[in-house]
């Protein structure tokens, strides 16, 4: 097993997550203060009823799209495909 390969797929994994959960969590918070102020929705509805629907979408938006941005920013290792044919993630 490539130990090197493993631990470049699992930091991707954890850096992409990590960051998505955060990210997605900031622009939910946001979009339910936004309905509660200029709809004048109760808590419940906007937490509930457009909250968790905005943060499921935005956490698999961000997860799909977030790993080339972080690579180029540099938070992330080289490409798990480089460290050679064996340990398939």
């Amino acid at each position: 097993m490539n130990w090197r390969r493993l631990y470049a797929t699992l930091q991707i994994w954890f850096m992409v997550c990590l960051v998505s959960v955060a990210t997605a969590g900031c622009y939910t918070v946001v979009v339910i203060g936004i309905c509660r102020k200029a709809l004048g929705w109760s808590d419940n509805v906007s937490v509930f009823a457009v909250g968790l629907p905005t943060f499921v979408v935005l956490l698999l938006a961000f997860i799909k799209f977030l790993p080339k941005p972080l690579r180029k920013a540099g938070m992330l290792s080289d490409d798990p495909k480089k460290f050679g044919p064996w340990f398939k993630p």
